[in-house]
């Protein structure tokens, strides 16, 4: 993704910088209001646009390889559910979806997890 966005001549790369305030202008964005985190001083970022990212790796690292995952890390769930391979355990949102990775995927994944682990503790009860 960093290749792609560096090979556009229209991305302009400011590293180093803690964004501090979305500056609004007559038609919409205007700038960005960040610091300088070499020089400490706060600098305007003139733009008509902003994208933030905060990148595409699954925080799946804290379960120390007991689930299943993928070759990028991300865990694998039977197909169409939540369930992972060890039973009673479901996963959902950013850490199983590898192609959409959105809130609204998120939110819906998280419902399916929700029902999925109901009905996997009522039939433990059954």
């Amino acid at each position: 993704m960093q290749d792609h966005a560096r090979g556009n001549q229209k991305v302009a790369w400011s590293l180093n910088r803690t964004p501090l305030e979305v500056v609004a202008g007559p038609m919409g964005v205007s700038g960005l209001k960040v610091l300088n985190n070499v020089t400490g001083e706060e600098e305007l970022l003139e733009a008509d646009g902003i994208f933030l990212a905060i990148g595409h790796t699954p925080n799946t690292a804290f379960l120390g390889g007991q689930l299943p995952t993928d070759e990028l890390g991300y865990l694998q769930v039977i197909s169409g559910t939540s369930q992972t391979g060890v039973p009673g355990i479901f996963a959902c949102g950013d850490v199983q979806d590898g192609i959409y990775r959105q809130a609204i995927t998120s939110a819906g994944s998280g419902c399916m997890a929700a029902l999925d682990a109901e009905r996997y503790i009522s039939e433990q009860h059954a």
